[in-house]
């Protein structure tokens, strides 16, 4: 019987501990503490600053474009990591008279951020575990993990969108060197010369998702002895000026004077339609 007995004991124990991990689960856990009580989607304005250097953007419906130094649209990865910024957890937080502002690298700052009217600025390093100081609107000093800072000291070109088209462009005509393409009534493609519609299809898809190595800025007038490209969209025009196929394939948007510079192999898949698909051998 004994043996009985201490079976059930140890099966009403296990209940028991099963029981109270599950009262442990279904409890609500504390937030982690954040630096400020912001919601990412109502922000409306950016701005980072960097030694000497100003970055200006806006919102535009859902997209951002940066306003300075350049008027451009934004990189969406970059401005996303800004806009996480007010939910970065705390790990620590300190109440920090002015005066040792600078013994924290608070004064001046070693970078600032400024959503709408809340400003976040960057300290130092702490010593011992890499995490970075940052102060919110002059007030709390917070200690949090060293992964945004990187990107605000990067160059202004950096933080240009890539993307040769804007991710909603809904392509209508495609017009490049020796081609002319047309999306027909029915949605199908007709180009001349005249080509396989689901070849045509693929060197529109090409062109939807293309995005350049790098983007620069390329101040002045187009070169007018230059091959042009025009992209038909269902909102206007976009215009592209061929600056050079080798060693890169560089296409110039002169309204934005921003040059998109694309490995040769990519940008020719851009210029001519590619060869069609080979059937396999049977």
């Amino acid at each position: 019987m004994s043996g009985w007995r201490s079976i059930v004991v140890l099966l009403v124990l296990v209940a028991g501990l099963g029981a109270w991990v599950a009262w442990l689960q279904s409890r609500p856990q504390p937030e982690e503490p954040k630096l400020a009580d912001l919601d990412p989607q109502a922000i409306g304005r950016i701005t980072v600053k960097y030694q000497d250097r100003v970055l200006r953007f806006e919102r535009r419906d859902d997209d951002w474009w940066m306003q300075q130094p350049y008027t451009a649209p934004a990189d969406p990865y970059r401005i996303e990591q800004i806009l996480r910024l007010p939910r970065t957890q705390s790990h620590a937080r300190y109440s920090i008279p002015r005066a040792e502002w600078s013994r924290f690298g608070l004064e001046p700052p070693e970078a600032e951020v400024a959503l709408d009217g809340h400003r976040f600025r960057f300290g130092r390093q702490n010593p011992i575990d890499f995490r970075r100081y940052v102060q919110v609107d002059g007030q709390t000093v917070h200690l949090i993990d060293d992964t945004l800072f990187h990107l605000l000291t990067s160059p202004a070109s950096d933080w240009l969108d890539t993307r040769l088209l804007p991710a909603t462009a809904a392509i209508q005509t495609l017009t490049v060197p020796g081609w002319q393409l047309q999306l027909s009534a029915k949605g199908s493609w007709r180009s001349a010369p005249e080509a396989d519609p689901a070849v045509l299809q693929r060197w529109i898809d090409e062109w939807r998702n293309a995005r350049a190595l790098r983007v620069a800025p390329h101040p002045g007038p187009a070169p007018k002895d230059k091959p042009t490209i025009r992209v038909g969209l269902e909102d206007g025009t976009l215009t592209f000026v061929l600056l050079a196929e080798e060693p890169e394939v560089i296409l110039l948007r002169p309204d934005l004077e921003l040059a998109y510079h694309f490995y040769r192999e990519t940008g020719i898949r851009l210029l001519q339609p590619p060869k069609p698909q080979q059937a396999p051998d049977s």
